[in-house]
């Protein structure tokens, strides 16, 4: 259990008094006072820095010390722990003067009994504690006062400073903020700011209703003209009655001169507005210029891809043109009938078949026309019929799954073959990473944008921003992942993580190049509890989500 006793440290060379302090104590129920005697003040500085007390009970005569030097090196060695005096004197005069070197109190040894010694020792703590939380108060006070960068001050009810913070005194040249009590406005400002200044400090005194984020203009003695945003509250008493004002103003002079310059500028564009159309057409014009530079730019950006890509193609059809070849040569040497490696030879020559055909496919996709069959489209619905397509590849797969689909979404443009393609694509992908089964998960749901990482490759600005509203469409699986190395690279042409002959590289840059066309965005994450996230958006009509 907790010990909840108070560590008390005596320090008495009487050893009979000592025993009559200890059975004092030891007859108190609550709370138990664990007490430490010595009779030397060396072994009692020994002692504290040793061990931790609450609470010290000093005879200011010991055979090694005397006097309230007694005090000072005790309260040297441990300054904030609540010290007792003893002492067998009652002098008046020299317990005022412990006390103001610190002492919590004392006590005459004569005039102590067993009730007054543990009450006074739990107000001595207790006052300990009081004492140090308002030196904190008072330094959390101070360190606002001194450090806020705005104007602080408390007035008198005539309007007159009692006490301002130093970003104030410096404000009124002052090297010390003292200097400034007693005084009022009209000391420091002219009275065009002054008399207005007071006469609503004394609204506020005789409302009790607080002026907030008041504008006012600071006119000085030399001409110069300021602006500051002033709060001015009621200053209250202890007992809730009013005994002055209590302000808070900060520098706005930068802002209202901006506000200013705005105002004039939006004047000579008032008188320029005629001029500002004749731009503004000029700028339309220029922009579908642009426009039209920029179709032909991404034009050629296509075509150019398209010879980077066709590399890749011709490598990739090299080997299963080999295997058809090899297989013509050998039917050619071989009778037509008969030979039992004619099945295995004509699986290899048409699973080669098929691997080029599905390269090239890929390729043709990647290269066509940018134009989409678009039509308002439920993605629900697309994706119902997508997994229709896939429904045997899962069935045989072993992977279950699981539809989130949220309810009455807006309905976007799309190209619907398009989107399945990529819904299927990406289905696929997620089956053939878990080859022992799994769960799929599929969610639909709308949401507002916050953010979204710019696509600096995407230069026709038809681009997801922060503020839109999209419908996401959520693909997750519980497979092998993608190795963190190269999951930077999957949207490269001809990049694929399958085993040979397993996959094209074409799809996921494929289906990235199908989405944003729409628009939108694909993004593709390992998840930490294992598996793949697939995240793809397309910008909605605005509605809020549901």
């Amino acid at each position: 259990m907790e010990d909840t006793s108070i560590k008390a440290l005596l320090v008495e060379d009487n050893m009979e008094y000592a025993g009559l302090l200890r059975g004092f104590l030891a007859d108190t129920p609550f709370p138990r006072f664990d007490l430490t005697h010595v009779e030397h003040l060396e072994k009692a500085l020994q002692l504290l820095k040793e061990r931790v007390f609450n609470i010290i009970l000093l005879d200011l005569n010991l055979p090694d010390s005397r006097g309230l030097t007694t005090l000072d090196q005790i309260k040297a060695q441990a300054p904030g722990m609540p010290v007792v005096v003893l002492t067998g004197l009652d002098d008046r005069m020299l317990s005022l003067e412990a006390v103001r070197k610190g002492a919590q109190d004392y006590l005459v040894k004569g005039q102590i009994d067993a009730r007054m010694l543990p009450r006074v020792m739990r107000y001595a703590i207790e006052r300990k504690h009081i004492e140090e939380v308002l030196v904190e108060e008072r330094y959390l006070l101070h360190s606002l006062l001194d450090y806020v960068p705005d104007n602080i001050y408390f007035k008198d009810l005539d309007s007159r400073f009692i006490r301002i913070n130093k970003q104030m005194a410096e404000l009124f040249g002052l090297n010390d903020p003292a200097k400034a009590v007693g005084k009022t406005d009209f000391d420091f400002f002219t009275k065009d700011h002054a008399k207005p200044a007071y006469e609503d400090e004394q609204r506020v005194i005789k409302s009790g209703r607080p002026l907030v984020n008041i504008e006012e203009k600071e006119t000085w003695p030399d001409g110069r003209e300021t602006w500051v945003s002033t709060t001015k509250v009621p200053l209250r008493d202890n007992h809730a009655r009013i005994i002055g004002t209590f302000g808070v103003s900060r520098d706005i002079t930068s802002r209202k001169q901006a506000e200013q310059q705005l105002k004039k500028t939006n004047e000579e564009l008032a008188r320029s507005e005629k001029a500002l159309r004749e731009t503004m057409q000029n700028l339309k014009t220029s922009h579908e210029e642009l426009k039209h530079a920029q179709m032909q730019i991404l034009q050629a950006e296509k075509m150019e891809s398209v010879g980077r890509l066709a590399a890749g193609v011709a490598h990739e059809v090299k080997n299963p043109l080999a295997i058809i070849q090899m297989g013509i040569e050998y039917l050619s040497r071989s009778p037509l009938s008969g030979n039992e490696n004619m099945p295995i030879v004509l699986k290899d020559m048409w699973n080669a078949i098929q691997r080029a055909d599905s390269i090239v496919r890929g390729l043709v996709d990647f290269s066509a026309s940018r134009e989409l069959d678009l039509k308002v489209e439920d993605m629900n619905d697309v994706i119902d019929q997508s997994l229709l397509l896939v429904r045997h590849e899962l069935l045989k797969s072993r992977v279950a799954m699981i539809k989130t689909l949220g309810i009455n979404l807006p309905h976007v443009r799309l190209d619907k073959n398009r989107v399945q393609q990529v819904l299927v694509n990406t289905i696929m992908n997620a089956t053939h990473a878990m080859p022992n089964g799994g769960m799929l998960t599929i969610r639909t749901y709308t949401r507002k944008l916050a953010e979204i990482d710019q696509d600096v490759g995407d230069r026709t600005g038809n681009r997801l921003r922060a503020g839109d509203y999209v419908l996401v469409t959520e693909i997750d699986d519980t497979g092998t992942g993608i190795p963190d190395d190269k999951i930077s690279k999957i949207f490269d042409p001809f990049y694929t993580t399958k085993a040979t002959g397993k996959g094209t590289g074409l799809g996921l840059t494929v289906s990235k190049k199908i989405i944003e066309l729409h628009g939108g965005t694909i993004d593709i994450r390992n998840r930490r509890v294992g598996g793949v996230s697939v995240t793809i958006m397309f910008k909605t009509s605005g509605r809020q989500p549901v």
